[in-house]
């Protein structure tokens, strides 16, 4: 798909996810007052969603965010290739895996220089993980979609996709991709306007 279709599927994914689990606190239609704290989280929550539905892409120096990282693109491309490592089940348990030490260390860092992490540090640090995770699940998951699938058990290098018959995926690019995309984000804006209406 195209990074504004990753970008749409992965946001409006986001805010079902959202609307089911309340990971930024409760919906802002269903908040009996809107706080800075409330607007704070979910605009951290929906950039960590937007920058991971981006994310996988980073091996594709014509990506969204491929043009952002040039140099740092281009070289990650030359070394593994487009949807390899980054489009694959290793791929999230090794970034997971990265994001949490990365965390760790931080907060090491800080305690041998006698600060005490704040829980809010903490839990933000926890949204914006799950946010990203989120986001490149459903960049994985829109990119099986597509007639070139994605390599779910790389460095096996069979791709898997939805349907199984790649000649009923859409090549990336076409109507049938805007035609998806759009039904989707329809579909949600539907639900999420009845229930305004309900509540």
């Amino acid at each position: 798909m195209e990074g504004r279709s990753h970008l749409l599927v992965g946001l409006t994914a986001g805010v079902v996810l959202d609307s089911f689990v309340h990971l930024s606190g409760d919906p802002l239609t269903l908040a009996k007052t809107v706080t800075v704290t409330l607007l704070v989280k979910k605009a951290v929550y929906y950039f960590s969603v937007g920058f991971g539905a981006l994310l996988p892409d980073i091996d594709n120096a014509r990506s969204t965010l491929g043009h952002k990282l040039g140099v740092v693109s281009k070289g990650i491309q030359k070394i593994a290739g487009h949807r390899t490592l980054f489009h694959s089940l290793l791929g999230l348990v090794l970034g997971s895996l990265l994001a949490i030490g990365l965390q760790q260390v931080v907060i090491w860092l800080l305690s041998q220089r006698g600060f005490t992490v704040p829980a809010d540090f903490v839990g933000a640090s926890h949204l914006v993980f799950f946010g990203v995770l989120f986001g490149c699940i459903m960049h994985i998951a829109a990119d099986a979609l597509t007639q070139g699938g994605v390599p779910l058990f790389w460095p096996n290098p069979r791709r898997y996709g939805f349907p199984p018959d790649s000649h009923w995926r859409f090549r990336t690019g076409t109507w049938p991709e805007f035609v998806i995309v759009w039904s989707f984000m329809i579909i949600v804006g539907a639900c999420i306007w009845q229930s305004v209406l309900v509540v």
